[in-house]
């Protein structure tokens, strides 16, 4: 299927140093696409530049056919919608700011009215309809900005850190009724945010980038389960590192060594120096070694308790192996069952599918360059 938007060898230079380089950049219809990483990454200049905002070189393709001339960029622009951190609203009403970005669009008489009760009552806001904009709250005006873009119905939705200018509360709100308004208009979505929580929230897929460059790609189960480097392990918030070797073993199993000769068997891998990725919800507390037949997972190792820490509902035990961390997320009642308390003595039972391995010489921005003779400039 044709992506509805499509970047290839994209280019955005500023004076003689390439802020974004990306060999290829698609968005499927339907799906949100979060791009993320951390501040100065190149994240907003490639939306802008998708978005026919910023030059760049190289191709871009909208609905499959190329944009190269203004006109074509205006066709985009007119076609798609964009909310940017901070609000940008016409010194007049919530109703007329919505009523303004329709007419833009070529709507007129009735169905600009239909359509713009439509979008206020979207996004619980009819009530604000003949509010001005100096009377609203941050969160308010950011609703508008969301009604105003979904109200002529865009091929896609540009979203530039939507939320990071909004209180906790307000961002929580706001965050469950946008989930909610895309997953039932099946929208199509470009969203960008460096924060890692909003990204699990929201994405099907999800771009991570650094230094203008593409590092990994994929779903977001991909990218958050198994990242392609240390650097996107530890900005998605990955507690858990394990530092060794992989080996391979007999009939091809891998192992994955510690200094000290400790091993974990590990699902894949290349041998080499690595990085073990274990995340909390794959570990499973027992007090006692199990029998070899019990229990599925290849890895019964012994642990000491460190730490236990609240977190709601559940329960994160720190625990030690071999000198090296793990943690275990159990529920509150697993937890007092199980009575745990710094110091005592457990076993951690770990699926080998559960260890994900990273190379350690995956490095952050060692994407591939984009070759400058498929270069163009739209």
């Amino acid at each position: 299927m044709t992506p509805i938007l499509e970047a290839r060898n994209l280019v955005v230079r500023r004076g003689r140093k390439d802020i974004v380089s990306v060999e290829r950049f698609a968005v499927e219809s339907g799906e949100v696409r979060v791009v993320i990483g951390p501040n100065g990454a190149g994240k907003s200049t490639l939306l802008r530049a998708l978005n026919g905002l910023y030059p760049a070189r190289g191709e871009l393709r909208f609905e499959g056919d190329l944009v190269r001339s203004e006109r074509d960029r205006r066709r985009l622009r007119r076609r798609t919608a964009a909310v940017f951190q901070q609000p940008f609203l016409l010194a007049t009403t919530v109703r007329g700011n919505v009523e303004a970005a329709l007419h833009r669009r070529g709507f007129d008489g009735a169905e600009v009215h239909e359509r713009t009760a439509a979008a206020l009552d979207l996004l619980g806001i009819a009530d604000l309809a003949e509010r001005r904009r100096d009377g609203l709250s941050g969160g308010e005006a950011q609703r508008v900005s969301i009604a105003r873009a979904l109200a002529g119905d865009p091929v896609v939705v540009f979203l530039d850190e939507p939320m990071a200018a909004l209180d906790p509360p307000t961002r929580r709100g706001l965050l469950e009724d946008v989930q909610r308004i895309f997953a039932a208009a099946g929208t199509t979505v470009l969203w960008v945010t460096h924060d890692r929580e909003e990204a699990a929230a929201v994405a099907d897929t999800v771009t991570f980038l650094a230094d203008g460059r593409v590092v990994q790609d994929g779903s977001r189960g991909d990218v958050f389960n198994r990242p392609a480097s240390e650097e996107v392990a530890e900005y998605l918030g990955v507690d858990v590192w394990l530092t060794g070797e992989v080996v391979e073993g007999p009939g091809d199993a891998l192992r994955f060594v510690l200094p000290d000769g400790a091993a974990l068997a590990c699902g894949e891998g290349a041998p080499g120096p690595a990085f073990a990725v274990v995340h909390p919800e794959d570990v499973t507390l027992l007090r006692a070694q199990p029998d070899a037949e019990s229990l599925s997972a290849r890895n019964v190792v012994p642990v000491v308790v460190a730490e236990v820490r609240a977190r709601g509902r559940l329960r994160l035990i720190v625990l030690r192996w071999h000198g090296q961390p793990l943690q275990a997320l159990v529920t509150r009642a697993a937890a007092d069952d199980l009575d745990l308390a710094a110091g005592d003595e457990l076993y951690a039972a770990i699926k080998a599918v559960a260890v994900q391995i990273v190379p350690r010489a995956a490095r952050l921005g060692a994407g591939s360059p984009v070759d400058p003779a498929g270069e163009r400039e739209w």
